[in-house]
């Protein structure tokens, strides 16, 4: 669609859309529709498919207390639905162990992306601050096997900082 307006809003419009799928392909959709009817199928498929997603949540967020516990500037606000869990990482003002300071949440993300590999969608994506340690971490592309390495890389990236 179309739409016109202040720049500042349509930034934020254009932000949320990024985040928004593009429509299903026809056959996808054709047989989709023959599926529907099966509905012990979808029961199972759904059941699994919860369990998988509410396990990554789980652990990633367990992940972000322990690190808390620790004395890590992360935080995160326990899961109750969705695919995405919400983090804070409080590093604006950090110092890098190449003596770079974070002088932004825009540095610190970056930083995470490089050091951790790391990828978030910070909250003044949405409309927050830019200023907010907010983030956003999707656990729809996250393997569990490779969680427990996230968690170790995140460590690792943040025990670097002074």
């Amino acid at each position: 669609g179309w739409s016109f307006g202040p720049a500042g809003v349509l930034n934020k419009m254009k932000a949320i859309l990024s985040h928004v799928g593009a429509w299903a392909p026809m056959p996808e959709q054709k047989g989709l529709t023959k599926f529907l009817g099966q509905s012990e199928s979808i029961n199972t498929y759904f059941t699994h498919f919860k369990a998988e997603v509410e396990e990554r949540l789980r652990r990633i967020y367990e992940g972000f207390v322990q690190l808390k516990g620790e004395g890590f500037a992360v935080d995160a606000v326990a899961p109750e639905a969705a695919i995405y869990l919400t983090i804070k990482i409080d590093l604006a003002g950090k110092k890098t162990a190449e003596g770079k300071v974070l002088a932004s949440q825009a540095d610190v993300t970056a930083y995470l992306l490089q050091a951790a590999g790391l990828a978030i969608v910070p909250f003044y994506a949405f409309g927050a601050s830019n200023t907010s340690p907010w983030y956003r971490l999707s656990v729809g592309t996250c393997k569990k096997e490779e969680i427990d390495e996230m968690l170790q890389k995140l460590k690792a990236a943040l025990g670097q900082l002074s």
